[in-house]
């Protein structure tokens, strides 16, 4: 792959701004601040850094200066049923997916996954907890096969891995890029606490 990187790349970026959090008392995680900006403003500062196109999906906002909402197709889904609605949304056939509330993913990281794209439906990092599915590029080719899974009310992001072709972006191979932090996502007031006192030190 050549090492040029252009301003923009030919790509959708969607970020998947949830709803309501029951450990946050029942509002949008995304909208908690870390430092001046909510989760979510950051995390779509980063997308449109490289994206030609930004959707935020959320079935709650109604719209958003940043971004083009996409409500889920059908509620009840979970993230898979969000990725397959931004699929269908997108205006590129290949769409880079991030939670709202990663706050540490960096530019380099997402990067690095469209650089490593070749002709693969699904590249997506590998770090020491496991794949980042919600860190990671799905080309709009798999659209039938999360079709067919989410009919059989399968929700699981992995369902439809063994149909389509899959690039692992092994993390411990680039420690330049990909850091202990980088797929933090706050789940918990606890986590919420870890990335406000992390975002301090490094800002």
């Amino acid at each position: 792959m050549t090492s040029q990187i252009p301003s923009k790349f030919p790509l959708s970026g969607a970020v998947l701004a949830g709803g309501q959090a029951q450990r946050f008392g029942g509002q949008d995680k995304t909208l908690l601040k870390l430092g001046r900006e909510s989760l979510l403003k950051q995390t779509l500062g980063i997308r449109n850094s490289f994206c030609t196109e930004t959707l935020i999906s959320s079935n709650t906002l109604r719209q958003h200066p940043e971004g083009r909402i996409v409500p889920d197709q059908k509620e009840g889904q979970g993230p898979l049923g969000a990725i397959y609605s931004c699929l269908l949304a997108a205006r590129n056939p290949y769409l880079m997916i991030v939670a709202g509330d990663m706050p540490f993913i960096t530019p380099a990281a997402l990067t690095k996954l469209w650089l490593e794209r070749e002709d693969y439906d699904v590249i997506i990092p590998r770090s020491p907890d496991g794949l980042q599915p919600l860190a990671a590029i799905y080309k709009q080719s798999c659209i039938p096969y999360i079709a067919a899974q989410l009919k059989d009310n399968n929700f699981k992001i992995r369902g439809f891995f063994d149909n389509v072709r899959i690039k692992l972006i092994t993390c411990t191979d680039f420690p330049d890029i990909y850091q202990d932090n980088t797929f933090l996502n706050i789940n918990s007031p606890d986590d919420l606490q870890r990335a406000r006192t992390l975002y301090q030190k490094t800002n």
